[in-house]
This record gives structure tokens, sequence and C-alpha cells, in this order.
């Protein structure tokens, strides 16, 4: 985590274990007080609790003892006993930190190992996935490949190909009798030469990709092994363990044996004497234990730091072969990139195999748009005329009409009843004005196109015939009602003159 992550980034894992980039950094130091922070600061209170808890446990040991000794307190014979019962509990105190640190390094150690091993699932998946999708492109290289051979190895042919490909009289010129001098030939075996060399610097960079993922899977499994075998470090176990095994056996076996076993009534001296002597074989016992303690603690202090510089190394090595991972993740992505556009080059070189058909398809795409062209036009020169005889033919009966029965209206009776219909205006843009005029069909795919063509005019004739005649009905309803409207007026208007004579 840097210093501006946020808790969204933690996720919702059951175990979230929370690294400083600083104490991943490899120039940094084991000993590091952020470093120490880190590691020791989250058990601070639980090692005070463990203290506590160790401390009311020696006191009620020495509470028990102490009860044996006070009925003798005022008796100078038993002063031997009080000592030991002091010294005893000067030692514990002394050898309480070895049990408190030992407490707490179990709990420590555990949570370590938690971990170590969420580290060690963290990189094999990164790696799993690395591998995977490295797996992937290394597959689509090759395709990309195979079909660039393909393509390259026919561009000979293709050109060969576009000679025996004569062009159209119409689209001839000067030094262009055949498909192939239409291409720039020049052209496209530069852009054959330059596919060759980016073919050739991207194997080169797909083997140093290689050799990158290499040496990274043998990055992974050296990190691998190690935290492995940081798994299989017992050496704190080991020194916990003998400071816990002194302490029980400190606890339950030496401190009891510290009872005086003499009678309240008064005793012989000699049976005083030899509980001296015991309670001081006791003693040399329980010292003894102590200074074994102690020494376990200073080994159980040396081998947590080692552990701890070593669990700071390995979370090193892991974070820098992850990075190293994430390298080769990005090299593959710009590599792929850098395919893609390779792969996008070599479909360019399907327009030289696919051209002669081309070629042919486009004499009978022009000679079709020809044909469109003169049937649109014939289609509006007649929409025109037929346009031009109505018009003619509709004024002819207006002029008839007032000349029979609208001189007899006054003029402004029926407003506009004295209007012609205006001549009409249909033009088409010019269009396909630069296409070559191929001439009558030459072959037979173009008397094909033709054929097609034709049927598809005689089919739309059919459609629209059959829609005149089925509108035929509706028309006639709607002449008869006009007349009947022309009949009206005039009876209108036979009626108005007469009014006007009488």
């Amino acid at each position: 985590l840097g210093p501006t992550s946020g808790a969204e980034e933690l996720g919702s894992a059951g175990d979230v274990f929370i690294f400083l980039r600083s104490a991943l950094d490899p120039q940094a130091s084991s000993g590091d007080d952020a470093t120490k922070a880190a590691l020791y600061g989250a058990f601070a209170a639980e090692g005070v609790e463990d203290e506590a808890e160790g401390e009311e446990e020696a006191t009620v040991a020495l509470a028990d003892a102490l009860r044996m000794v006070a009925p003798l307190a005022d008796d100078p014979v038993f002063e031997t006993f009080r000592c030991n019962i002091a010294e005893a509990r000067r030692r514990l105190a002394e050898v309480r930190p070895a049990m408190t640190l030992a407490t707490r390094l179990e709990a420590r150690l555990e949570v370590q190992r938690l971990a170590v091993q969420a580290v060690l699932d963290n990189l094999t998946s990164h790696r799993a996935t690395c591998s995977r999708s490295l797996s992937l492109f290394l597959q689509k290289y090759e395709r990309v490949q195979e079909r660039l051979d393909q393509n390259l190895s026919k561009v000979e042919a293709s050109m060969e190909a576009l000679h025996a490909v004569p062009l159209h009289p119409a689209v001839k010129s000067a030094g262009r009798e055949c498909l192939a001098d239409a291409v720039p030939r020049d052209r496209i075996l530069r852009f054959t030469t330059n596919l060759q060399a980016e073919r050739g610097r991207l194997a080169q960079q797909l083997d140093r990709l290689r050799q990158q993922d290499s040496l990274v899977q043998n990055l992974c499994d050296q990190a691998a092994t190690k935290v492995h075998q940081l798994l299989q470090d017992t050496a704190v176990e080991s020194c916990t363990e003998v400071i816990r095994q002194h302490h029980v056996r400190a606890m339950n076996e030496l401190l009891p044996a510290l009872n005086v076993r003499v009678p309240l009534g008064g005793t012989e001296s000699a049976l005083v004497l030899e509980e001296e002597r015991r309670c001081a074989g006791v003693m040399e016992g329980l010292a003894q234990l102590c200074r074994e303690m102690l020494g376990q603690l200073d080994d159980l202090r040396d081998c947590w730091q080692r552990r701890i510089a070593s669990f700071l190394q390995r979370l090193r090595e892991v974070s820098y072969t992850q990075s190293k991972v994430r390298g080769v993740e990005r090299q593959a992505a710009l590599l792929e990139e850098e395919i893609n556009v390779q792969h996008k080059s070599s479909q360019q070189l399907d327009h030289l195999q696919k051209m002669p058909k081309a070629y042919q398809k486009a004499m009978g795409e022009v000679g079709r748009r020809r044909a469109f062209r003169a049937r649109y036009t014939a289609q509006s020169d007649q929409a025109r005329s037929k346009l031009a005889r109505m018009m003619e033919d509709e004024n002819n009966e207006r002029r008839g009409f007032v000349h029979r029965y609208g001189c007899h209206l006054p003029t402004d009776l029926v407003r506009g009843l004295g209007a012609l219909v205006p001549p009409v205006s249909v033009e088409v843009p010019e269009f396909d004005a630069q296409l070559p005029d191929l001439g009558p069909p030459a072959s037979s795919s173009q008397e094909e196109a033709s054929a097609s063509c034709s049927a598809g005019d005689a089919v739309r004739q059919r459609r629209r015939s059959s829609s005149s005649s089925t509108s035929t009905p509706v028309a006639g309803a709607v002449t008869g009602a006009a007349a009947a409207l022309g009949g009206a007026i005039a009876a209108a208007a036979a009626a108005a003159t007469a009014a006007l004579a009488a």
C-alpha cells in the first residue's frame, strides 16, 4: 500500500494482510524503525495482556507458598524458608519476560505463516494468469504468421494472374493493357519487403520475450522454494516450546515443592535441617531452570530477528518477482499490438488475390448502372410527356367550360374558376456520367447481369400493373364523383342565370 491508498483497495477477503511499500523496498534495511513498527505495533496490546496474565499467575503460586510459611513468620528458625520464597519470587520475576515474549511470538508466528501462505498463493495465481495469457498470445502469433506466409507465397502468383486479365477497351490507355498494369508493382514489392523485415524484427522481440519469461519462471520457482523453506523453519517454535516447558515445570513442580513440610506445633531440629536441605535443592533446580530460560530468551530473540529478516527478504523477493511478471505482461501486450498491425497489413495482400474477380464484377456493375441510367432517363421522359398531355387535356376542358358557361357568371362568384394548369418541369440531375461506355455485353457474366436486371424490371413492371389494376375502381369512383360535382355546379349556374334574366 502507498501513502494515498484507501480502504476500498483491501477488497472483501476473509484475511487481509497489509505490507508497507517502504518495507518492500529492496534498498530498505530489515532493522528499519518503520519496519519494526509495522511488524510489532499490531501486537503491543496483546503483549501487555500476556504479561499481566503471567504476573498474575506467578503471584497466585507464590501466595500459596507464602500461606504455608505465614504461621512460622515470627520464628527465626524458619528464616531460611522465607528467604527461599523471596528468592523464588525474584527468580520468577526475572524469567517472566521470556514467557511473555514466547507467548506473544507464538501468536505473531501464526499470523506470519498465514501472511506468507497468502503471499505464496498470490504469486502462484499471478504467474499462472500470466502463463495462460502468454500461451494464448503465442497461439495468436502462430496463426498470424501462418496467414502471413500464405499471403506472401501467393503474391507472385497473384501478379501473374493479373497479367492474364486484359482490360476492356473502354478503360485501356497507353501502357495499361492488362490488369497488372493498373497496380503499382514497385510499391507492392516494397510493401512485402517491409513486411518481411517487420516479421523478422517481431520474431526477435518474441525470442527476447520468451527468454524473459523463462527467467521470470526461474525467479518464481526460486522465490516459491525459499518461501516454502521459511514456512518449514521451526527455530522460533523450538525456543518457545523449551521456554514454555521450563515455565510449566517451574510453576507446577518446583514452586509447589517450596511448601514447608514442618508441623506447626514444633519439631526436631534434624527434621528442620532436612527440610532446609530439600528446599535448598529445589531452589538450586529453580535457579538452574531460570538461568536456562534466560539463555533461551536470548536465543529466542536471535531466532525471531533472523525470522523477521528472512520474512522481509522473502517478501522483497516475491515483490521483485511479481514486478518482473508484470513486466512480461506489459511486453506481451505491446507486442500483441504490433502483431495486430502486422495482421492488418497481411490482410492488404488479399486484395491481389481477389482483384481479377473484383474486376469482372466491376465491369458488370458498370453495365448495370448504365442500363439503369438509360431506363431512369427514359422513365423521366415518359413522365414529362404524360404530364404535358394531361396538362393540355385539362386546360382544353377548362377553356371549354369558360367558353360555354363561365362567361355567363360574375367573375367574383367562384374565385379561381378561370385558372389554367401550369406547365410541369421534370428534371433529372446528371449522374454516372463518368462511367465508361462498355458497349454491348461481351461476356456471359455481363449477359447474366443484364438478364437479371431485365427480370427485375419485368417484376417491378408487373407489380406496378397489379397496383394500377387494383386502384382502377377507386379511380373510377373518384371520376364519377367529380362528374356529379360538375353537374351540380352547372345546374347552379343555370339557375343563377335564369334568376338574373327574370
